[in-house]
């Protein structure tokens, strides 16, 4: 079975690609086939050429004069949006006929110095990438034993070409330009090389080609997380896409867990204690509210879980994410379940003493609580002391459902923690 790595374009993104690819060599995870659009073109290059130690150290040292010349010139539109279009508008491109852009001769001489014509020629992975005829826009899909020798590194620089801030690239008697313009996520292009077996590593969410996910022998993956901007190459967000691409990696591989924050594999009775808890929230709501169908609590947990089918212990991944969202956590770090759990306790801590309390004048007082963590650690007083509770759970679990839930999930790891004391 023939299997395929397909990879976008994106831009300083594609240290997201490098992280992520990382992980896919140190789990051994063998392909044959690689395809690619702009900077995922450049990846997988290097794929192709088997050498995933220089992609590496590429975007380990990467910088803005590596790809311009004189620094990043002044943008005046957003690069992310075109690039995410289906097809060109001839009417934009009219304003920019003189075919300029900024001067890139830094990432043609770090093109022509990472290409080895020999060595993709002769390597047993091949290669297939994404480009644009210009002025006419006709896409264009070629694979390395299409190329002429002479013009592969031109392919690979006419896939990179987002014009109008990098200008049209000239060879062979032909003008191109970005193949992301066309198909940024080539799987169309895999599949037509003979791939039976597909790894895509898109770099937006919602996703490009939304029509092969949850497809037999085609894993469609794509980032948890907000990735830094198109042309981002500062050092902090090139090293913070190279964590986050490395954690979705592992993920991939089932060697690390979780939804948008990251850990290390753990086991917990909570698993089923949390999606129990959830259930009755649902349902008592229902009642409460004397509604058949109140599903809110219900469409938090699906989009956040990017309208995919959740598992047991996907409610506690979750749940997990908005805590730690809450407690302002880093994405980009990868957490041990145990430790968090006494990080969490401790930021709750005041709201788990007895002798915290609220002096209520009606149910407006609370508002000076009325913060996201305040709401959640009111919560979770009157649920560990409920003698305290001059509100009415039930009022708080339909207003701040998910808060209710946080709260909850508090309130379990005090108990099992006290229990353990």
């Amino acid at each position: 079975m023939k299997k395929a790595i397909v990879l976008a374009g994106g831009g300083a993104k594609g240290a997201y690609e490098a992280g992520f690819l990382k992980a896919i060599h140190e789990n051994q995870w063998d392909y044959q086939i690689v395809t690619g659009t702009s900077i995922g073109a450049l990846n997988a290059c290097l794929l192709a050429q088997k050498d995933i130690d220089v992609l590496l150290n590429l975007w380990e040292h990467i910088e803005e004069n590596d790809v311009f010349a004189g620094g990043l010139p002044d943008l005046s539109f957003d690069f992310d949006h075109m690039l995410d279009q289906s097809h060109l508008a001839i009417s934009f491109f009219k304003k920019y006929i003189k075919e300029k852009g900024a001067d890139i001769t830094p990432l043609k001489h770090l093109i022509r110095q990472l290409l080895d014509e020999e060595k993709l020629l002769q390597s047993s992975i091949d290669l297939g990438l994404c480009t644009v005829e210009y002025p006419s826009l006709k896409p264009l899909y070629i694979t390395k034993k299409e190329m002429p020798r002479e013009f592969i590194y031109d392919y690979l620089l006419a896939s990179a070409s987002c014009f109008p801030l990098f200008p049209v690239h000239h060879f062979g008697g032909y003008s191109y330009i970005d193949g992301g313009y066309y198909d940024n996520v080539p799987i169309d292009l895999a599949l037509a090389m003979g791939a039976q077996e597909i790894l895509v590593i898109d770099m937006n969410y919602p996703v490009k080609h939304p029509y092969y996910l949850h497809r037999p022998d085609i894993c469609y993956t794509y980032p948890t997380v907000e990735l830094s901007g198109f042309m981002d190459f500062s050092k902090d967000s090139i090293q913070r896409l190279l964590r986050i691409g490395y954690q979705q990696g592992q993920k991939t591989m089932n060697k690390y867990v979780g939804n948008r924050y990251t850990f290390l594999p753990f086991q917990t009775p909570l698993f089923d204690k949390i999606y129990q808890d959830v259930l009755f929230t649902e349902r008592y709501i229902r009642q409460y509210l004397k509604r058949s169908s109140h599903d809110h609590l219900y469409q938090q947990f699906f989009e956040d879980h990017f309208q995919e089918t959740l598992q047991k212990e996907d409610y506690l991944y979750i749940v997990l994410d908005w805590i730690c969202h809450l407690l302002e956590r880093d994405e980009s770090y990868v957490y041990q379940f145990d430790i968090l759990v006494d990080d969490i306790l401790q930021d709750f801590d005041k709201y788990l003493r007895k002798d915290f309390s609220i002096q209520l004048q009606g149910n407006l007082q609370i508002l000076e609580h009325m913060n996201n963590k305040g709401i959640v650690g009111v919560i979770l007083h009157f649920l560990i002391y409920p003698e305290h509770d001059q509100i009415g759970i039930e009022k708080l679990m339909t207003l701040f459902d998910k808060q209710y839930v946080m709260a909850q999930f508090v309130k379990c790891l005090y108990i099992e923690k006290q229990g353990s004391l």
